[in-house]
């Protein structure tokens, strides 16, 4: 006769007990599955265009060669995207590149939680409600979270903005602690160099980073400047984690010092990485937006902030922060620098995609929804206990769970409903088929002229899935910088002239000459610009060079 213990009944009886003693880490599981399960079941099959997923090809070729991609050159994250698919063995390295995003969206989930449920347990209505109420509300929230938008769509392709919430998240969480150890009076200084740490290796993922970095490490040194205003003078360890986690830079000059095939500006000279790093060649974007423009940019961001919590968290949002002004007024502040600076950074940098910027600045907001939350919940129960002969006071032991679920259905459910088609990339091949058809068209060793978005594509397709095939694949957007010049000219001497041939147009003409009867050489678009250098003739996704 089997026991109990070992009985169904007595495996489950083990997990709820393990749950009742470890809620926070059982609601963190339960968090990251969800999520992981949300972003696998929608995410692309392979390379995609699709949810701003362009940059995809430069990454997965840069991180498959040893590669530098565009500037920032996003070491950090080519060095664990190459980790992670020497770990990953199954699938090719485009499914593996986007279930890394899948990964790290759904690890930024429960870290959020976390981050909320130790904001929530700050202030004063969680010393007088308990902890189930600010449990309840950073689990809501969390999970409305995992189904917003900008930050679900991020993880369903190649792109940096997955890991970037995940460090935004663990560095807001790991400030609260260092805050709360420093006000116990208690040294704090490991917590302090583990966020430098962090800071400085998330830096070398996505820049944006310092947007939250900077107005919540004031708020966790305040106590300290406070007291002596020497202290970060003497606080040597924090600035040693800060240049160990910078050093991940270190992999631009090395890697580019083996000339690999994907080499962007050369790092390993002084300009070469300045280049790279501080992002010359878009810099003109920040704050580049015409006047014109920006009115219409105001109001897709508007729409899109709706569109992240529903409109019920966007209230909710709106009550947290204006409750957290007069309880916790220091944090509230850091808050709305990192948001307000955030959504202003977004909003007029010129580039058509710059809305994905704004995820850090939507879970910042989102802190603000779960303390709207809880305070709604407490107000509710305040309500209840105070009335005296009601239908809220016979009842009023399920308002608050009722308030919860209504939450629940009004913020995630609803955000999984509505977003559920738009986000959906899981039969998506379109980048996929583009390449695999222009890489036959062409044939080998071949050159293809791309513009653009293809471009990218391109670059993975014949540097890592088809390097047999030796198909030269030549940016137009690159062509006119003579570093350019001088590196496809040593991947491909016999098909780029030896010398410098001028400015755009004379450079592309020489290569259709010096190609011309040896080498079919294609453009990926029948631009009328090109009309007068070439002759065109259409041979499947691609223009053939006839004459």
């Amino acid at each position: 006769m089997s026991s109990a213990a070992g009985s169904p009944l007595g495996a489950r009886f083990r997990v709820d007990a393990a749950v009742r003693r470890r809620p926070v880490v059982a609601a963190s599981l339960l968090l990251f599955a969800f999520s992981l399960a949300l972003y696998i079941s929608t995410m692309a099959p392979g390379l995609t265009w699709e949810n701003e997923g362009g940059d995809g090809g430069d990454f997965l070729a840069a991180a498959h060669t040893w590669g530098i991609p565009h500037p920032t050159g996003y070491p950090a994250y080519i060095v664990l995207l190459r980790g992670f698919s020497e770990v990953v063995r199954f699938g090719d390295d485009a499914l593996r590149a986007n279930l890394f995003s899948a990964l790290t969206g759904a690890m930024a989930v429960p870290l959020f939680f976390l981050a909320s449920r130790k904001l929530l347990l700050r202030l004063p209505l969680a010393d007088t409600r308990g902890r189930r109420l600010p449990f309840s509300a950073a689990l809501v929230t969390a999970f409305a979270f995992a189904a917003s938008n900008l930050h679900w769509s991020q993880s369903t392709i190649t792109e940096v903005y997955a890991l970037n919430a995940m460090f935004v998240s663990l560095f807001i969480w790991l400030a609260l602690i260092a805050r709360a150890r420093t006000e116990r009076g208690e040294s704090a200084i490991g917590v302090r160099t583990a966020l430098a740490l962090l800071l400085g290796f998330s830096f070398g993922n996505h820049v944006t980073i310092s947007f939250v970095a900077v107005p919540f490490g004031i708020w966790i040194y305040w106590p300290l400047i406070r007291r002596d205003a020497r202290a970060l003078i003497r606080e040597w360890q924090p600035l040693i984690g800060l240049i160990v986690g910078l050093s991940i830079y270190a992999y631009a000059p090395i890697a580019s010092s083996q000339d690999p095939a994907l080499n962007w500006f050369f790092p390993d000279s002084f300009s070469g990485f300045r280049s790279m790093a501080s992002a010359t060649i878009y810099q003109s974007y920040v704050f580049g937006l015409e006047p014109d423009f920006v009115g219409d940019r105001v109001l897709a961001a508007f729409d899109i902030w709706l569109t992240q919590f529903t409109a019920l968290g966007a209230i909710l949002g709106i009550a947290g922060v204006a409750f957290l002004w007069g309880k916790l007024q220091g944090f509230t502040v850091a808050g709305l620098g990192s948001f307000i600076s955030l959504v202003i950074y977004a909003i007029a940098y010129n580039s058509f995609d710059s809305y994905v910027f704004l995820i850090p600045a939507f879970i910042v907001f989102g802190l603000w929804v779960s303390v709207g939350l809880l305070n709604l919940s407490v107000s509710l129960l305040a309500l209840a206990e105070k009335a005296q002969r009601s239908w809220i006071t016979s009842n009023r032991s399920r308002i608050v769970p009722a308030v919860l679920a209504a939450a629940v259905i009004g913020m995630p459910v609803w955000s999984i409903g509505f977003n559920y088609a738009g986000v959906d990339i899981s039969d998506d091949t379109q980048a996929n088929d583009y390449v695999v058809g222009a890489i036959e068209t062409a044939g080998q060793r071949a050159i293809i002229i791309s513009e653009d978005i293809p471009t990218f594509g391109l670059w993975y397709q014949s540097l890592v899935v088809e390097p047999d095939q030796d198909v030269a694949i030549i940016a137009t957007f690159l062509l006119n910088f003579d570093w350019y010049w001088d590196h496809i000219r040593r991947q491909f001497p016999d098909r780029i002239p030896q010398e410098v041939q001028g400015g755009f147009n004379q450079r592309l003409r020489a290569i259709a000459l010096h190609n011309a009867g040896s080498t079919p050489v294609f453009l990926t678009r029948d631009d009328a610009s090109y009309s007068v250098l070439f002759s065109l003739t259409r041979d499947g996704s691609l223009w053939r060079v006839t004459g």
